[in-house]
């Protein structure tokens, strides 16, 4: 055994020698249950440290392990302190521990870009499961045993989180697990230490900016998960160039994709009827094309699987019409500059001389420079726009609004409703025949974030409730 790891475990059967089960002794949040539990804060700056120790003694931890020196004085209760620095970069080695190295054996699929993720990890989730194989998922859109999934509340979660899913994925025999991977979960260490297998990366386009304060730090974030990965890097060939203007890795390892490279090959094996000018399709179809090659299928088995209906992942280009005027309305996460230019673009080219309307807004305490971006390519595409709250948060609402509002040269048609739900019944209220609705950046969220409160909010919900 490690000899830091042998020093946390006998720090924990000081306090508590009849343990049975080392995996339920711990803790890792303040806001997580605390009775009975040993807190492991693994933090790098010790700023309202005693606030959250604190906290979790008021809750009844027994006991607490912490990455940085602190003074015990401080606390409002006399517990059993252990300082190490072995947590700070190896907290996953530890949980590997704890849970027995619950991936090992097991193929491990890491999704990471700025948009795509999520639908990326179900779209290789679906193909694998249609082989037979068992696939657990770590997405924004739920984690477990693929289909069957339970809300996460994060895109990647904190690593005890992660170790206890995969602990339930090898119980329940799972053979392949696919991660998406967040740039702050990468640069936070929430991977350190997984090995692996393959790696995809749909895109790197300008986004948090806000967390990683330059492109640079936000690119290198997602190559991170490049350096960790054993065989093959898929890449879009969108992003090749902002890749190997930061990385030095082999290009014998890189494996390129797109909607370009790949589309003669993609036309010979799909159905004329299931060609789609959809260039999010293609883009998906020319990933798969591509992976399920290096996994030495057969063209017969990718030739089936191309021609697949895939499940639709909701919250992501999900289709709606209204019996009354057969209205179209289309739900989206965009909430980036490029994600709502391929939405809008589609719609525009789906909506022929029918009429668009755009309902969005952005993310308060986030990149503003996208703001005015978004404005602009919303008045590209669309006839009307409504501008409305996506998360405010610590933002106040008017002023996220304006800042998408003043770059935008012609502001008629432009309808400015915070109120998310008002601003969907405005829209609702205004289609017509044949006209599209695209309501984007909240996608299958149930919330909207005010200050510190999240109000119940959830626009496929509302939208179901007026087209009913």
């Amino acid at each position: 055994m490690n000899r830091d790891i042998n020093k946390i475990i006998n720090f924990t059967k000081s306090i508590n020698s009849r343990i049975i089960d080392m995996r339920k002794v711990y803790s890792f949040s303040s806001q997580d249950i605390c009775e009975n539990k040993i807190l492991v804060l693994n933090i790098k700056s010790k700023r309202n440290i005693y606030r959250y120790i604190n906290e979790a003694i008021d809750k009844g931890i027994i006991g607490l392990i912490v990455t940085v020196p602190i003074n015990e004085d401080r606390l409002i209760k006399n517990i059993p302190v252990l300082h190490t620095n072995y947590l700070k970069d190896n907290l996953n080695i530890f949980l590997d521990y704890l849970y027995e190295s619950p991936l090992k054996s097991k193929k491990v699929i890491g999704i990471t870009g700025t948009d795509g993720k999520t639908s990326t990890c179900h779209l290789i989730a679906e193909c694998l499961t249609v082989l037979g194989k068992r696939v657990g998922i770590i997405s924004t859109e739920g984690n477990g045993v693929y289909p069957r999934l339970k809300q996460s509340k994060y895109t990647t979660p904190r690593s005890d989180i992660l170790y206890e899913e995969f602990s339930i994925f090898r119980d329940k025999n799972v053979d392949t697990v696919i991660i998406e991977c967040s740039s702050q979960g990468l640069d936070q260490g929430r991977l350190n230490n997984i090995i692996f297998t393959h790696s995809v990366i749909t895109n790197i386009h300008k986004d948090h900016i806000e967390y990683h304060k330059t492109f640079k730090n936000y690119v290198e974030s997602k190559i991170k998960l490049l350096n960790m990965t054993k065989k093959h890097f898929f890449i879009n060939e969108d992003c090749k160039d902002t890749i190997s203007n930061y990385s030095n890795i082999k290009q014998s390892k890189i494996i390129v994709y797109g909607k370009y490279l790949d589309a003669g090959k993609i036309n010979d094996l799909v159905k004329p009827s299931n060609i789609s000018k959809d260039l999010i399709i293609q883009t998906n179809r020319a990933l798969l094309y591509k992976y399920l090659l290096n996994e030495n299928q057969s063209l017969k088995t990718i030739r089936g699987i191309l021609n697949k209906k895939f499940k639709a992942i909701k919250g992501r280009m999900n289709y709606f019409s209204d019996k009354r005027n057969s209205a179209t309305y289309i739900i989206d996460y965009a909430h980036t500059e490029q994600a709502l230019d391929l939405v809008l673009k589609y719609a525009k080219v789906k909506s022929g001389k029918s009429v668009l309307i755009t309902l969005f807004g952005c993310g308060g305490n986030r990149d503003k420079g996208k703001r005015s971006r978004m404005g602009i390519i919303a008045k590209k595409y669309s006839d009307k726009i409504i501008l409305t709250d996506d998360n405010p948060r610590n933002e106040d609402s008017m002023n996220i609004i304006n800042d998408i509002h003043k770059k935008i040269k012609d502001k008629s048609n432009i309808y400015i409703i915070p109120n998310r739900k008002k601003a969907i019944k405005k829209a609702f209220s205004m289609s017509k025949k044949d006209h599209i609705v695209v309501l984007a950046g909240k996608g299958n969220e149930d919330y909207i974030v005010y200050k510190d409160k999240s109000i119940s909010h959830n626009d496929i919900k509302y939208l179901k409730k007026l087209i009913k």
